[in-house]
């Protein structure tokens, strides 16, 4: 064997034995990368199972909320022909009692006409005093048949009239209904409209409805926030341009969670059940400012507050 052959060999033979190793380093790189891919199938297979778990646990619980949502909805449902008929015998008496004191009235004025010949201090402070008691009274069943209508409007048996009214006016009254929460509560309500009357064409019972709901949901924030003592409820009007009016009613209270932002509107949904509430309150007020040709808008943030933005269309009066 020549020297050429030796030379030959070895190389052949250290080939071999590098292509040898070679190919064991490969099939172990091979097994190492089949077996991470494994971890990484089985890691993935692993989120799959886990996020599948969580949506059934959503659906769960969206079945649970839609079928109490249906039960509410058909205890409203029977809620609302109770309420019609309660309203109707509500009615009837009320009519009867109106029409009284409108007698009364006529009757009054021939009696004080009689009486007030009679030269007694006495006798007339009485009868400055009667003629008050049945203004009152008779203003009492003003505000029984402004209660019945609501009623019968909620029970869909009697639709909202519409017409052109003032809007501080209707902010006025409604936080006459809830002034009493306020003072209770120690809380402060600023009025800052911008003017002494703006004008919109709606329903005025609506209306306040939104503002007697809106200044009760902040009173709630308040309560639950470290700012007891020292609450602030502010309500403001001003012109938006393009004939808009901007609404904004501003709370220092608790603060809408992030999580919740976009539920607060839906119907039934409420962070308040402990304390009596029904979720019903801000979805009234979002499909009756929706109903006006409005919009409305919160921003809020844990413990620093909320505030409502409503944009209503203006009316100008001629």
């Amino acid at each position: 064997m020549t020297w050429e052959q030796d030379q030959f060999i070895v190389w052949w033979y250290l080939l071999a034995e590098y292509l040898m190793k070679e190919n064991m380093r490969l099939q172990g790189e091979l097994e190492r990368l089949v077996h991470e891919l494994a971890e990484t199938d089985h890691g993935v297979m692993a989120l799959m199972i886990e996020n599948l778990q969580k949506k059934n646990e959503e659906q769960k619980e969206k079945i649970i909320e839609q079928e109490k949502a249906l039960l509410q909805a058909e205890k409203l449902a029977s809620l609302g022909l109770l309420v019609a008929g309660v309203a109707h015998e509500i009615n009837n008496p009320t009519t009867y009692i109106r029409a009284n004191i409108e007698l009364l009235q006529k009757y009054w004025k021939r009696i004080a006409e009689k009486i007030g010949s009679v030269d007694s201090e006495g006798i007339n402070a009485y009868t400055a005093d009667f003629e008050k008691v049945l203004e009152s009274m008779y203003k009492g069943t003003d505000r029984i048949i402004d209660i019945v209508r609501g009623l019968k409007i909620f029970a869909r048996q009697e639709k909202a009239t519409y017409e052109v009214f003032d809007l501080n006016g209707c902010i006025t009254e409604a936080y006459k209904l809830v002034k009493n929460e306020f003072v209770e509560n120690k809380i402060n309500y600023l009025n800052r409209t911008e003017k002494e009357r703006f004008f919109i064409h709606g329903s005025r019972q609506q209306m306040e409805q939104v503002f007697v709901n809106l200044l009760l949901n902040s009173i709630t924030a308040v309560k639950a926030s470290k700012f007891q003592g020292d609450g602030l409820v502010e309500i403001r009007v001003k012109s938006a341009g393009d004939d808009r009016l901007l609404i904004t009613v501003k709370d220092n209270g608790c603060g809408i969670a992030e999580k919740n932002m976009n539920k607060i509107f839906s119907p039934f949904f409420t962070t308040n059940q402990a304390s009596g509430g029904t979720g019903l309150g801000l979805s009234i007020v979002y499909g009756i400012i929706k109903d006006h040709g409005g919009n409305i808008e919160v921003r809020s943030e844990g413990n620093q507050g909320t505030e409502f933005m409503i944009t209503l269309p203006e009316h100008h009066k001629a």
